[in-house]
């Protein structure tokens, strides 16, 4: 594509957009520029080379695909066709019998980039290459290549993607005005690419209703573009046509009808009551924020998380219960996430009839890791915790640990990635299908290391909570109980408190 520019500078402007944005058109025009001759001959056109673009001008509404002329030579045959959009452009090539035009257009359905870097594939070193293959000394171990944690990064992001992990997102939509400057005597010293000329760029921004034209309306002097072999002088301008009080207000009530029929459509959709969970459940709807983590050795951090359900637990969206973040880059010591998940689960409360029976409460398990720039992967620390058995807002803080090994695994963390790491990410916690009375981890080695801040909110849901058919006085204390077992630290300061009661019972009774 050409880029040769001079003349009148080219500066982008943003304007209101207070009417809706099909009823937008504009006019381009575009002709040869004027020879220093002309006062030799008559009329203007005799110095105009007949072999290049004389004159063209279009006028063009929002999103009208106008096709070029290489276009329809491309589409006019099926096999060129793989794609919905394809086929239909070549159904309607077909069918009108389009030979293309000089002056046409790109919309936000076609898959076209004016800047060409977009398109190049990033460098991969030779070291990162070789990364790629290296494993750690560890038996039993899956490869590389299918490590549920070695993609991290989603280079095709969709719309589901983007609004769940947090991407910048505009909803916009852009449309390109392109003019073909090949001759009409072809030759081979003559490319495509450097024969059409991106002219101008329009882009709406539907949230804040703004409409960006790059470069500005021309009013009096036009731009310049400089093609093979010849200059050429056009002209941007608004063409939209003055709507009239009555028709703008019949489009608004058009307009306003659609909007209330979505609102009636989504209002049928929604349940006019508060869904009740059933009888013998008990609901909880958990907000999970990874808010941030601390005083990790190595950059770019990203956190997995699985919730671990014990027995009599269940949930109807399993999916939601695993997680990743996103991949962040630390700031003084903290990366800082700010990751939002939600998930909903349900306990069978018949069971806490049953006054000898224990529930176990829910676990979150952590790990954080970190993947550089050469790929270099490392397991900065496991962490787990049970959930609050209480409802309400709970900060919790992770002290993690990590597994280490020798000195050549520390050496190959430090320069290639690749260290120790748990195969199973419930053995931070109480592995589920662990069924003996003694849990034995005196061979893991491990070290100290950051921390992680999380902020939960919790709900609880239940028919119980109504007519306290079965919840009791000492139901919470039975469940807050069974969730303090499971957690070394919180037994030993039950121990402790207990041993301190047997003192004080000794010394009265002496």
């Amino acid at each position: 594509m050409s880029k040769n520019i001079e003349g009148k500078a080219k500066i982008a402007n943003t304007y209101r957009v207070s009417e809706p944005i099909v009823n937008f058109k504009i006019r381009v025009r575009i002709a040869q520029q004027k020879s220093r001759l002309v006062e030799l001959f008559k009329t203007e056109e005799e110095t105009r080379d007949s072999n290049f673009l004389e004159y063209e001008e279009k006028i063009l509404s929002w999103q009208e695909k106008i096709f070029g002329r290489f276009e329809a030579q491309f589409y006019a045959d099926s096999k060129n066709c793989a794609t919905k959009q394809q086929k239909q452009y070549h159904e309607t090539i077909t069918e009108k019998n389009i030979t293309g035009s000089r002056i046409y257009t790109y919309i936000d359905d076609d898959s076209y980039f004016p800047n060409k870097d977009l398109l190049t594939k990033p460098y991969k070193s030779h070291l990162s290459r070789k990364n790629a293959s290296a494993l750690p000394t560890l038996q039993n171990r899956k490869p590389f290549v299918e490590r549920y944690n070695k993609k991290v990064i989603d280079d095709n992001p969709g719309d589901t993607t983007i609004r769940t992990n947090h991407y910048l997102h505009r909803d916009s939509a852009t449309m390109y005005i392109i003019v073909d400057l090949m001759p009409n005597a072809k030759s081979s010293s003559y490319d495509f690419d450097d024969s059409q000329i991106l002219l101008c760029t329009i882009t709406f921004d539907k949230i804040h209703r703004s409409l960006t034209v790059d470069p500005d309306f021309t009013y009096q002097e036009p731009y310049e573009i400089h093609g093979t072999d010849m200059n050429y002088d056009y002209w941007i301008e608004h063409a939209s046509e003055i709507q009239y009080p009555q028709d703008l207000e019949t489009e608004v009530k058009e307009l306003r009808g659609q909007v209330m029929q979505k609102l009636s459509y989504r209002e049928a959709e929604i349940f006019p009551q508060i869904g009740l969970p059933p009888a013998n459940r008990l609901r909880i709807f958990v907000n999970l924020d990874i808010m941030s983590a601390h005083n990790f050795p190595y950059d770019s951090l990203f956190v997995t998380y699985h919730i671990e359900l014990p027995e009599y637990w269940s949930t109807d969206q399993p999916e939601r219960l695993t997680g990743r973040t996103q991949r962040c880059s630390m700031t003084k010591g903290s990366a800082n996430f700010s990751y939002v998940a939600e998930f909903c689960i349900e306990l069978n409360s018949s069971r806490l009839e049953d006054e000898k029976s224990s529930i176990a409460w829910p676990w979150i398990l952590i790990s954080i890791a970190s993947l550089d720039s050469w790929t270099r992967y490392r397991i900065e620390g496991y962490a787990a915790e049970a959930l609050p058995a209480t409802s309400g807002c709970h900060y919790l803080t992770l002290h993690t640990w990590r597994p280490v090994g020798d000195f050549l695994n520390t050496l190959r963390r430090f320069f290639t990635g690749g260290t120790y790491e748990l195969q199973d990410l419930s053995y931070c916690g109480i592995p589920a299908m662990y069924d003996d009375t003694k849990l034995e981890k005196a061979n893991l080695e491990a070290v100290a290391s950051g921390r992680i801040e999380l902020k939960l909110n919790i709900i609880q849901q239940s028919r119980s909570f109504i007519d306290g058919s079965c919840f009791k006085r000492d139901t919470f204390e039975r469940l807050s109980a069974g969730r303090l077992m499971n957690s070394v630290n919180d037994v030993l300061e039950q121990f402790k408190a207990a041993r301190e009661r047997m003192i004080k019972a000794r010394i009265m009774n002496s």
